[in-house]
């Protein structure tokens, strides 16, 4: 049985004050006056069908259905009571587009997390508060919901701003997991030029947090939100040089980092 099976037994299987479950030493980093906020992590995988039975199964996580979209791309959501999400998403048959046609290369360099989204309004006060920044970026409205996002090469592609109209309801069941996950604390991002993500969160009134160290040994500058924390760490540049590396869940109890669909997620224990 590999890491990932022998930790989730321990996640999973563990009663109450067993060993591993300690919450994590220190205050989160926060920025209470912050407008921003983490909404959901977009992790693309090459075979939705095994990622659902991994996250399930193996990992704890209860899911709510998502659907076939006309380009092709097919999700299926893990959803938390604080609002916040993952969002397992595929490429299949349809009519493609410019958006699943980015999917399709993205995962040629195989599964993994692909864009963080935050919370910071509709997109005129998202607009605002970007200030020259804004000249690059692309507003979609609907509906549903509006976001405002940047071109592929941009420094900050793999982040985009949502502003949810109609948010459809989560069944109580659906947002109750197994692994006592209850939404997202932390995210890491491999981007570029992390100076460029830092000059935009100072934007929305973040604030910085030193550096941190990664589930893979390497450091990030973190940046405290609202509700969470950011983490921006030089990316990759054979991969892109932007991705989603790393998921904190804020949760019941704690579990040191594992892998699955290209992604780390680890589980930070309350706090006494």
């Amino acid at each position: 049985m590999g890491r990932l099976g022998l930790a989730m037994i321990t996640l999973l299987g563990a009663a109450p004050g067993a060993a591993g479950q300690a919450p994590m030493p220190g205050a989160p980093c926060r920025a209470n006056s912050a407008a921003i906020r983490l909404d959901h992590v977009v992790i693309a995988v090459t075979d939705l069908a095994s990622a659902r039975l991994a996250f399930h199964d193996t990992l704890g996580f209860s899911l709510k259905p998502g659907r076939v979209h006309e380009n092709g791309l097919r999700n299926v959501h893990v959803r938390f009571g604080d609002g916040s999400a993952l969002e397992l998403i595929s490429t299949g048959a349809g009519e493609p587009d410019e958006l699943s046609e980015w999917y399709g290369r993205f995962l040629t360099q195989g599964d993994g997390g692909a864009f963080v989204a935050l919370r910071a309004g509709p997109p005129d006060s998202v607009l605002g508060r970007l200030g020259d920044l804004a000249a690059e970026a692309v507003v979609f409205e609907s509906r549903a919901f509006d976001w405002v996002s940047f071109p592929e090469g941009h420094p900050l592609h793999s982040v985009f701003f949502i502003h949810v109209r109609v948010r459809p309801p989560d069944e109580p069941a659906q947002l109750h997991h197994r692994n006592g996950a209850m939404g997202l604390a932390e995210v890491w991002l491999e981007t570029p030029i992390p100076q460029t993500l830092a000059d935009m969160l100072a934007r929305f009134g973040s604030t910085s947090c030193g550096r941190i160290e990664g589930p893979d040994g390497r450091t990030g500058q973190g940046h405290g939100l609202a509700d969470g924390m950011l983490v921006a760490s030089t990316g990759d540049p054979s991969r892109g040089g932007d991705r989603v590396l790393a998921v904190v869940l804020d949760g019941e109890r704690s579990l040191p980092p594992v892998r699955s669909a290209g992604v780390w997620l680890s589980w930070r224990g309350k706090l006494p």
